[in-house]
């Protein structure tokens, strides 16, 4: 009987294709791309850790528990997930972390002897890049590339995409199809460019509703999806107050939004407080309406600021920052088939709702840019006349064309409604008297 032979650590072709990702991914580069051989090199100098193979197959005894290590399951079911891991010895130590931030002690730690590292062969490393790599989420951000070199009349090379170039060699034969022989270089093409990376981790810096840790945190989890070179993230200086009730919150209200189930709210406002000899606005139950009963029908960005759109006895728009408390009540809702929340949106102007009504203005035409920022597509405008001004016309919720008009009001002057544009004389009447005081 034939001796049996000892199976190779790397005879599955998946963990190959890992190890290939791996070095494309730490040395391979649009500028720099490597043909198969510079690849088998890296190969050769690779230390193998334990695989995910190894890994896999000790921890799903339990039934697809390495799936609960995903941040996304971690989002929908609270599960405690995988946050890390680290080598001690020859045990793999696994840091899970509850929904709440909480890391769970002690950790997790598997006895694990790694086996040594055998590369797979040119012929196998090869055949699996030509074979291309499936897109799955293992493989995000990134896409594999295929290259040809070619040299450019003024000296030197540019590389080419390998398709681009047998549809040049094809041409140049007089042929539709032609095989060619040239080397093959790889890298792998990030699906965001750094400057879109770049708006994510910016987004991230200044919404001003997650802690500095938090930040951190997030910032860590989209290093993963960095563009080759792009390393060094500059702060945007962002004020920040988050609070971690706050993603509780969030989760519950499109929970409720969800599953058309009625919330109950404590609603807040800031009260100044003596607090280390210093008076300081801090948030508090409101006095008025303070626990309220509410139809969560959207949650929306709007002035800067989250908002849930809701009905209580009639319509309401509260900023999620101020909500103190939520809870899901058992009592259901039907939202109104007439509920467009873009429309709604773009009728309730720094998010002051009420009913539509027409409205016309007389605005200085430099004020335009603060009109597009404050009421976006919403209003119609004149020709602007000789005295520099456009006559601005929208049917939209009145209270926050009056704190427009207020704010820039020796540039504005409403016209229509009456009700509004006297309601608007009369404040500017009083607050005049009051700054002619001697």
């Amino acid at each position: 009987m034939a001796e049996k032979k000892e199976r190779k650590a790397y005879s599955n072709a998946y963990h190959s294709l890992e190890a290939i990702w791996m070095v494309l991914r730490q040395y391979a580069s649009q500028e720099h791309p490597l043909s198969v051989g510079e690849i088998c090199k890296y190969l050769q100098q690779m230390e193998q850790a334990p695989s995910r193979a190894t890994v896999n197959r000790l921890l799903t005894q339990g039934a697809g528990l390495l799936e609960l290590f995903s941040p996304e399951t971690l989002a929908q079911t609270g599960e405690p997930v995988c946050t890390g891991t680290y080598t001690k010895g020859d045990a793999l130590h696994v840091v899970l972390e509850t929904s709440e931030g909480a890391v769970l002690q002690p950790d997790a730690a598997l006895e694990v002897t790694a086996r040594p590292f055998q590369a797979p062969s040119y012929s196998a490393v090869d055949k699996l890049l030509k074979d291309e790599v499936p897109f799955d989420l293992n493989t995000f951000p990134f896409r594999l590339r295929c290259v040809a070199r070619v040299k450019r009349p003024t000296g030197g090379y540019r590389y080419l995409p390998y398709e681009k170039w047998e549809e040049r060699q094809a041409k140049k034969k007089g042929e539709e199809e032609t095989r060619n022989n040239a080397t093959r270089y790889y890298y792998l093409a990030n699906a965001l460019t750094q400057g879109e990376w770049r708006i994510f981790a910016d987004l991230v810096q200044v919404y001003p509703y997650i802690s500095q840790n938090q930040t951190q945190k997030f910032l860590a989890v989209l290093d993963s999806l960095r563009p080759r070179h792009t390393r060094y993230v500059p702060s945007r200086y962002a004020f920040k107050r988050g609070s971690e009730e706050q993603f509780r919150i969030i989760n519950l209200l499109d929970q409720a939004i969800r599953e058309k189930k009625k919330v109950r709210l404590t609603y807040g406002e800031y009260r100044l407080v003596l607090q280390d000899k210093r008076w300081q606005p801090k948030l508090a139950r409101r006095e008025k309406n303070g626990v309220m009963n509410v139809s969560p029908y959207a949650l929306m960005w709007s002035n800067g600021n989250y908002y849930l759109v809701c009905r209580h006895r009639g319509m309401m728009n509260l900023r999620v920052d101020r909500i103190v408390k939520a809870e899901l009540l058992p009592d259901s809702f039907t939202t109104p088939s007439d509920f467009d929340p873009v429309q709604y949106r773009d009728r309730c102007p720094v998010m002051y709702p009420g009913k539509a009504e027409f409205v016309r203005m007389r605005c200085a035409v430099t004020l335009l840019n603060t009109l597009v920022d404050f009421f976006g597509p919403v209003p119609q405008y004149t020709k602007p006349g000789e005295d520099g001004t456009t006559e601005v016309t929208m049917s939209i919720a009145p209270e926050g064309v009056r704190l427009f008009a207020l704010q820039y009001a020796d540039q504005v002057e409403v016209l229509e409604p009456e009700w509004l544009r006297e309601k608007i004389g009369a404040i500017l009447t009083r607050n005049g008297e009051k700054y002619s005081r001697s």
